[in-house]
């Protein structure tokens, strides 16, 4: 019987710190790291160049992060369905391993024709959820509890070591500025990647967001004193649950303080969670 090869589809997020598929995968067996460029998908009018020079610093870290666990980020460009299916074609046996995703109209569309695929060929594709949106509620009551329970649930620790599936090779990664992507960013972009998110994230905890609350509302002075963390959570490069677990230990820290300006912090940061 074949050896079943666990793919971690990484979409939207991009770390392996607090990545419950990627630690449920490397304890079931060889894991496949796995990043798919589509095409068509950078082809809608709500993505540009922009978010491509983003990830592509979050995939260059994710890429160090997965090799210093003894596997691969494997990039191949192309159709998902045709993505995977050649990988299954190539293994025979696979499990599908991610995260819910929370895109457009376009990549749940996607997502369906995968599901689709999936029970076709009876393979399981497990799904955890991310972040505070909860799939197939009838109503928002209750929403908040389910939530708050998620976010209060201990950070899962990344892989020390992987097992990589054998005989896969990564495509190159294309460069920011390859025509697939649009036309050129304007201006300046926001840097991506895992240290930049824990540089900001740390920034924000204890040097800027004691004027939370007073700036948010002023597109000048916001741009420094709110997170900064947009970007980061929308391609997981940290998770939700990273930021509000450091939030409330940064609030924890300050209770013991004596600093006179604790309660102005705290303040802020009750604001912001």
């Amino acid at each position: 019987m074949p050896q079943i090869i666990n793919i971690v589809w990484f979409k939207r997020d991009l770390r392996v710190s607090d990545h419950v598929p990627l630690a449920r995968a490397a304890a079931s067996g060889p894991v496949l790291a796995l990043y798919i460029i589509e095409p068509e998908y950078w082809a809608l009018p709500d993505v540009s160049r922009r978010h491509w020079h983003f990830i592509h610093d979050s995939l260059q870290t994710l890429r160090d992060d997965l090799g210093a666990r003894a596997a691969p980020l494997v990039i191949r460009t192309g159709d998902a369905l045709q993505v995977l299916e050649a990988i299954r074609t190539m293994y025979g046996a696979i499990t599908l391993w991610s995260h819910e995703e929370t895109g457009n109209g376009w990549t749940y569309a996607r997502d369906m024709r995968v599901l689709a695929w999936c029970r076709a060929h009876g393979i399981a594709w497990h799904e955890t959820p991310s972040g505070g949106v909860v799939r197939r509620l009838k109503s928002r009551d209750g929403w908040s509890k389910i939530r708050d329970a998620r976010m209060a649930e201990p950070l899962t620790d990344a892989p020390k070591q992987l097992f990589a599936a054998p005989n896969m090779v990564s495509e190159v990664l294309p460069a920011k500025d390859s025509p697939l992507f649009g036309p050129m960013a304007i201006g300046n972009v926001q840097a991506g990647g895992r240290p930049e998110a824990l540089k900001t994230l740390n920034s924000f905890l204890h040097e800027r967001a004691i004027h939370y609350m007073k700036t948010i509302s002023k597109p000048g002075s916001s741009a420094r004193h709110c997170s900064r963390l947009s970007a980061h959570l929308a391609y997981g490069t940290l998770s939700v649950r990273e930021v509000e677990h450091a939030t409330k230990l940064r609030m924890q820290q300050l209770a013991l303080s004596n600093d006179e300006q604790a309660p102005q912090w705290r303040r802020n940061l009750a604001a912001f969670l």
